[in-house]
């Protein structure tokens, strides 16, 4: 079987100075990948900076014969964020893939305590850096027809009570993933998610307890690397897909809709009646994308469109 590698291919791999990042970089770079390691070197709880973290990265990559730089600024401002970008430009004249894997936690609290700073600090280090950091990459990946995109998201955008802002950024990825995928299909651009389990930092902060101690020796943070250097390759198979990773477990997330109840002249009561039944019809469709949701709708409501109704789901803005 011949080995997947990476020579001539530069790569941005951010959060890379420790955990899950550190392994993504070490294995793009010891499968021939140029490698940004970008880490400004924050707490677990996003406070602080210390660029050791991606100099060691840095270090050990050069240290077994691999090609990378560091990149310490904060990717929760914009300038940060396409700054990265602009430095694999300049180190390597080019940028292939990207890995947002940067991230922190604020710790639990109730909702009710919750407040908009905490979701704005979250939102800038997931949503708003990925955004800003795969756009600065975008017009260089559409003009030499090749990308590849992978974000690594967590489980927690199924919902995480206790952690609103934390789960509500993650879920945000979802529309980030499959609007992408679908719009650099056509550059060869393809754009993936990880949801991925790893004993890091984060996890050592867990409690004592039975499942800390399996936790953190069967979720060692190399075994996530190899999907996502996988979905950073060149032979990379799928686009707009999201995968749980961890343990040596890899797993399609599937988003999907049931065939659902109609009825044009449904009352409020006869929808409580039906939703035993609504709710436990198997899924019967896994829409890519929301043309693809739009059109598994109109064909369950017995509409046949004879063009494209791309217009009727995606209105384009005045200028």
């Amino acid at each position: 079987m011949a080995e997947l590698r990476f020579d001539g291919r530069a790569v941005l791999v951010t959060g890379a100075g420790r955990g899950m990042g550190r392994e993504h970089a070490l294995l793009f770079a010891k499968r021939g990948a140029k490698v940004v390691v970008s880490d400004v070197g924050t707490t677990l709880f996003g406070t602080g900076a210390d660029t050791t973290h991606a100099e060691e990265t840095v270090r050990l990559i050069r240290e077994a014969g691999g090609e990378a730089v560091p990149y310490v600024e904060d990717l929760s401002t914009e300038a940060g964020a396409r700054g990265a970008v602009k430095a694999a430009v300049a180190a390597f004249g080019r940028i292939d893939a990207v890995v947002h894997n940067a991230g922190f936690t604020l710790g639990g609290m109730p909702f009710e305590k919750e407040n908009l700073d905490r979701l704005e600090r979250l939102l800038a280090i997931n949503t708003r850096a990925a955004y800003a950091i795969v756009q600065e990459a975008w017009p260089l990946m559409r003009e030499q027809n090749y990308g590849r995109v992978v974000i690594v998201g967590s489980g927690a955008m199924y919902g995480m009570g206790g952690s609103i802002p934390y789960s509500t950024a993650k879920a945000s990825y979802i529309g980030l993933v499959r609007g992408l995928a679908h719009e650099g299909a056509a550059r060869n651009i393809k754009v993936n998610g990880t949801a991925p389990a790893g004993a890091t930092r984060m996890a050592e902060n867990m409690s004592e307890s039975e499942f800390r101690t399996w936790f953190l020796k069967t979720m060692r943070p190399e075994l996530t690397s190899p999907l996502v250097a996988l979905l950073g390759h060149d032979d990379c198979p799928v686009t707009g897909e999201f995968f749980v990773v961890g343990g040596g477990r890899v797993a399609r997330t599937v988003i999907g809709e049931t065939r659902g109840h109609i009825d044009a002249g449904m009352t409020v009561e006869s929808l409580r009646d039906r939703m035993g039944e609504i709710m436990s019809e198997p899924p019967a469709s896994q829409p890519a994308s929301c043309e693809d949701a739009l059109a598994y709708f109109m064909d369950v409501l017995g509409y046949k469109s004879t063009g494209k109704i791309a217009s009727v789901a995606r209105p384009v803005a005045n200028d």
